[in-house]
């Protein structure tokens, strides 16, 4: 096939740190090329996979619909829209096109697919599909070493939970690793950064990729995911798990659906994982998890599930 993936216009794919969305597609990109399809990319300049890119020449998501248009290549097959707002919903194209909804938002397509089970039916009201998300596990370094600290990483927002962490460090005495982009910077300056500099076990250390990233995700303690909203997936779960770094996770939007066989490294309640983190013994050895987040989120088995999807708008199928 002739396939056409069209990324958000924020990070380069795949990104140089942080950006989970931009990692996805630079999988299934490769992936499909490994398979014998021709991959077109639209993308922020700096971008590379082993198809081909076409850049934006412009920054943010407002003109990307018409410019795929513009751009379109000759004999396209399929047409996959990553863009947060499934910019090309909106506009006329004569070929079949299929939407990843990767944050939890309800956007009215026609082919929508959701990142987790969970998503499709709280978000989408059950209509359509989902994929969960892959990762190349080899990529991952597997450590049953661990360092004496927790570790937050994400995005720093409110709902992420980033102040949940600090409170569960602050309460059990343990140093806090703190990993990520700031996206609310008032709730960093204001409620973030005083904290920091009261207590010097609590460490802020950025966005981060490659080697500080790797060290991070294999030698943590522990991860901790006190999320405050409905999580559409938590590629930060399976990463995690793929180093043989045990997590704790509330038992919000995808998490279930994610540690389905590891109930102890779920909680429901602030005051549970606060429990739980007093004295804190792994419950499962780290071989057991990266085993299975390569049998149950392997890129390989979530491209198979995008081919099968890609098949069916291909054919005209517009059901759920």
């Amino acid at each position: 096939m002739r396939i056409l993936q069209v990324a958000p216009n924020h990070e380069t794919v795949p990104p140089p740190r942080d950006g989970g969305t931009e990692r996805i597609i630079y999988e299934l990109s490769q992936e499909l090329v490994k398979r014998g399809h021709e991959v077109i990319l639209f993308a922020p300049n700096g971008s590379y996979i082993w198809g081909s890119v076409i850049p934006y020449p412009f920054y943010g998501d407002d003109a990307i619909a018409s410019y795929v248009v513009e751009n379109l290549p000759e004999n396209i097959d399929i047409i996959h829209d990553h863009t947060f707002d499934s910019a090309l919903s909106r506009i006329e194209i004569n070929v079949p096109v299929v939407h990843t909804i990767h944050l939890p938002v309800y956007n009215p397509v026609y082919f929508p697919i959701y990142v987790s089970r969970s998503a499709r039916e709280t978000i989408g009201g059950g209509y359509g599909f989902d994929v969960n998300n892959g990762i190349v596990v080899d990529e991952y370094e597997f450590s049953h070493e661990k360092g004496d600290f927790l570790l937050f990483m994400g995005r720093i927002v409110r709902e992420k939970g980033v102040l949940q962490a600090m409170d569960l460090a602050e309460m059990t005495g343990q140093r806090l690793v703190i990993a990520g982009p700031i996206h609310d910077e008032e709730m960093f300056i204001q409620e973030v950064t005083p904290r920091l500099n009261r207590n010097s076990l609590l460490q802020y250390v950025g966005p981060v990729g490659g080697r500080v990233r790797q060290d991070l995700l294999k030698y943590a303690r522990c991860l901790l995911f006190p999320i405050q909203w409905e999580e559409p997936f938590g590629l930060v779960l399976i990463e995690a798990m793929a180093c043989g770094t045990p997590v704790l996770a509330m038992a919000k939007g995808a998490v279930p659906e994610i540690l389905e066989p590891f109930p102890e490294m779920m909680c429901d309640s602030f005051e549970e994982m606060a429990g739980k983190l007093y004295d804190y013994q792994a419950p499962y050895l780290p071989e057991k998890l990266r085993y299975y987040v390569g049998e149950r989120f392997s890129v390989s088995r979530m491209v198979d599930r995008y081919l099968y999807l890609y098949q069916l708008a291909i054919s005209g199928y517009w059901g759920s």
